[in-house]
């Protein structure tokens, strides 16, 4: 038999949002497997720091600041991968945010944030994406970051959870449009993670231990245990995986 590994040599693979908390791990364990990395997020400073350091460690990556709500700046991001890097084989659209809010306070304001950036933005992204993906000719994997709010409800983040399950159906309905292309189009959903983003909430006890306790293990994830399913999903392990959502949430939604 001839089994595929998670050797990654020779692919080039942008990540959004990959300069802190997961995305950053995702940087980390893609460039590790021997992928050509570019880090994109709206900090050009940012960018540039995670991109040095992979490359002081013997690995290839650019840094290249993006605001994913401007359709321009991903144009830009995706162009410039894949004339500096020779093409574009992995997109991870983790870009991402969140806005915590009573469903009967929410602002049309608040809630075109996280649409724009969660939905909205992702979905340019997985477009731009795989026209050149299409163009190559050579096929494509693009993994959508979504939530495990965006399969079970949860209370104070009605927008975050609306936005992380269109994610889900979007990256459905990407893979039937895009599979005759060879472009496998998937999602991980994570559950809780400790990372910047969320800080401040697991630092209340109760909060943490109640979030806790949903899970099978009786613990948060980590940013490693995120990056792996991607890592999967980026390979050549996973040629016959498409329009899935693969729950990262350590069982916690199958209460």
């Amino acid at each position: 038999m001839n089994i595929p590994s998670f050797d990654l040599t020779g692919k080039v693979a942008v990540i959004t949002g990959g300069t802190k908390g997961l995305g950053y791990g995702m940087a980390r364990t893609l460039s590790h497997y021997g992928a050509k990395v570019v880090v994109a997020s709206r900090t050009a400073g940012a960018c540039a720091a995670v991109a040095a350091e992979l490359r002081s460690e013997g690995r290839e990556a650019l840094g290249i600041p993006c605001d994913v709500t401007d359709n321009a700046q991903i144009k830009r991001l995706i162009h410039t991968t894949a004339e500096q890097l020779g093409g574009l084989d992995i997109m991870v659209c983790n870009a991402g945010i969140g806005r915590t809010n009573s469903a009967l306070e929410f602002t049309e304001e608040e809630w075109d944030e996280v649409m724009d950036v969660n939905l909205r933005a992702l979905f340019f992204c997985c477009q731009y994406a795989a026209r050149v993906m299409a163009a190559q000719g050579r096929g494509g994997r693009i993994i959508n970051i979504s939530s495990a709010g965006g399969v079970v409800g949860a209370r104070g983040v009605a927008s975050y959870c609306a936005s992380k399950g269109g994610v889900i159906n979007l990256t459905r309905a990407l893979a039937l449009e895009w599979g005759k292309y060879d472009i496998t189009v998937n999602a991980v959903c994570p559950g809780y993670v400790p990372t910047d983003i969320n800080r401040a909430q697991l630092d209340n006890p109760k909060i943490r231990a109640a979030i806790e306790n949903l899970t099978a293990f009786r613990r948060l994830g980590t940013v490693e245990e995120v990056a792996a399913p991607v890592l999967f999903l980026a390979s050549d392990a996973a040629s016959y995986i498409t329009g899935h959502a693969l729950l990262v949430d350590g069982g916690a939604s199958a209460n």
